[in-house]
């Protein structure tokens, strides 16, 4: 697994850690929300008590944050677009296919396309995946 991080990215993990605790290597902005990918022994440490510190971390960079799990693909995935499911997610060699209904479809994709692009971009960083198709 690995992401490019910008300058500001930087600046959030930096900033995670000084609140959290938990290093993490990998941030990410997937519809608009900064999203963190920590081991998952270190879930309930990184969200503090009530959620406290992903609270303090969204006021401090005016966005809103989630803390997901190191895992598997379809986990992974998962994590990253809830509370939006899909039916069935397919992993053909190095091309994903994820089977959705019409309202999870226009979800996925968002407007000019987005949603997808920000989504295959991640998937590309972290699994190396080739090409991602919504159905």
């Amino acid at each position: 697994m690995g992401a490019k991080l910008d300058l500001d990215l930087i600046y959030s993990v930096n900033l995670f850690f000084k609140i959290t605790g938990v290093s993490t290597k990998y941030c990410f902005r997937y519809n608009n929300w900064l999203i963190f990918v920590v081991p998952p022994h270190l879930i309930p440490k990184a969200l503090g008590q009530k959620g406290e510190n992903v609270h303090k971390m969204g006021r401090l960079l005016k966005c809103k944050v989630k803390v997901i799990p190191e895992s598997s693909l379809e986990p992974f995935v998962k994590a990253i677009i809830y509370p939006v499911k899909f039916k069935k997610l397919v992993a053909e060699n190095d091309e994903i296919t994820i089977i959705a209904g019409p309202n999870s479809k226009a979800s996925l994709i968002g407007r000019d396309k987005i949603r997808l692009e920000e989504l295959s971009g991640i998937l590309k960083d972290f699994f190396s995946i080739r090409s991602l198709k919504i159905v």
